[in-house]
């Protein structure tokens, strides 16, 4: 029991918990020691009292607003003890005041004019129109008014689901391609080695060919393609070749970390990583368990 008062209270604070809080994590909060500033041994008991007969009718995984549609009466208790948290400022009323007041509790949107004269609560009035705070007027210590528009009050929407990508291997006329490709790229780097020509930039037409079939069979995007690009320019670079000094090569490596942040930009890329990484794991358990 507590003499009538005005207090300022975070009601949006609240607002926010009820809209997006479950009472299995208001629970733990609460058995964590997260409210203890703020709420005496009394509400903290009645607070875990009430959530856990919640959780005991399967409602501690959804929010509190659902909770409280379904349970209005503990609702109301609930949705007062939270209030009671995040009261910032209180004001006792006299008792010749108080006849000036709803007969019930409520938030006040304005003071009744004969309590405006009081300079103790026209600043509390003024610091709470100034902070953002909400009056309201209590008459026990969790007696709060609860939400009118609680139907309202939903849950922010989940941010939208994103699949993660799975990597598919290369069917019908996309697998053809990337065959012939493949062998082409393959044809033009063994066939000159074939009649004793070693070409000057093996990498030229051979690795854009496989590299080609490559994208093709993974259906890579514009990122992939433009990565692949960068790659195959830092192997036709004219200082890239055999006996060069690692000092002359410097101008590749921008090119490479771009053209590997391009990579690694395409989904598809990366899906096929994945898959590329799993079948490797894979096969090493395997050959590990033997």
């Amino acid at each position: 029991m507590i003499q009538p008062a005005i207090v300022s209270y975070d009601r949006a604070r609240v607002i926010e918990i009820i809209r997006t809080q479950s009472p299995e994590a208001i629970r733990a909060s609460l058995r964590a020691g997260d409210f203890d500033a703020n709420l005496d041994p009394d509400g903290h008991a009645l607070l875990d009292e009430l959530l856990t007969a919640w959780i005991q009718r399967a409602l501690g995984s959804l929010t509190l607003r659902d909770a409280m549609l379904v349970d209005p009466y503990r609702g109301r208790q609930v949705y007062g003890i939270l209030c009671s948290i995040y009261i910032q400022r209180r004001f006792t009323v006299p008792a010749a005041m108080a006849v000036h007041l709803p007969a019930a509790p409520s938030d006040l949107p304005a003071l009744p004019p004969p309590l405006t004269e009081l300079p103790e609560l026209a600043e509390l009035a003024a610091h709470a129109e100034q902070s953002g705070l909400v009056l309201a007027w209590q008459a026990q210590r969790y007696d709060f008014a609860p939400p009118v528009n609680l139907i309202e009050l939903l849950p922010p929407s989940p941010p939208p689901y994103r699949k993660e990508l799975e990597f598919e291997q290369p069917t019908g006329l996309r697998r053809w391609i990337a065959i012939a490709l493949a062998i082409s790229g393959v044809a033009l780097l063994i066939v000159p080695l074939l009649f004793g020509h070693i070409p000057e930039h093996p990498a030229r037409w051979p690795l854009a060919l496989l590299t080609l079939a490559l994208m093709v069979g993974i259906k890579a995007g514009l990122f992939g393609y433009a990565g692949a690009l960068c790659v195959w320019l830092v192997a036709n670079l004219p200082a890239f070749r055999h006996g060069t000094a690692l000092f002359d090569l410097w101008p590749a490596i921008p090119l490479m970390a771009i053209g590997l942040l391009l990579l690694w930009c395409d989904r598809r890329v990366r899906a096929m990583w994945r898959f590329v990484r799993r079948q490797f794991n894979r096969r090493r358990h395997v050959t590990g368990a033997n």
